[in-house]
């Protein structure tokens, strides 16, 4: 009986232990104002205006109008995945990001116009 349960217990503990390191592997997938805060919010700051650090390393005002008429969605969201010219801009996918919360994200950014 202790053979069997060996057996199971280390592929099953092995199986929970990946489902964890993936589940976690994704920055808050799906809640977009927790991604903000805890991924966009230290260069463009709370208000979209750019932080200080983030002033000082070129950040939009994602609050201009200006600025929001100047990109399309999927401007934003290539900048988003890909990068921009910026050396100090990285792509959130390097920060755990999960893709799919990209259009949501937008939204976020948009949002800031207003």
């Amino acid at each position: 009986m202790k053979k069997i349960f060996s057996y199971c217990a280390i592929p099953v503990t092995a199986m929970f232990g990946l489902y964890l390191g993936f589940a976690s592997s994704s920055v808050n997938a799906g809640d977009v104002n927790k991604i903000y805060k805890e991924t966009c919010e230290l260069c463009h700051g709370p208000d979209g205006k750019g932080s200080e650090a983030g002033k000082q390393f070129g950040v939009p005002d994602f609050s201009s109008a200006d600025y929001q008429k100047s990109r399309t969605d999927a401007q934003m969201k290539e900048s988003m995945t890909n990068g921009t010219k910026n050396p100090n801009y990285v792509k959130l996918s390097d920060l755990g990001v999960d893709l799919v919360d990209l259009d949501a994200l937008i939204t976020v950014v948009r949002g800031f116009s207003k």
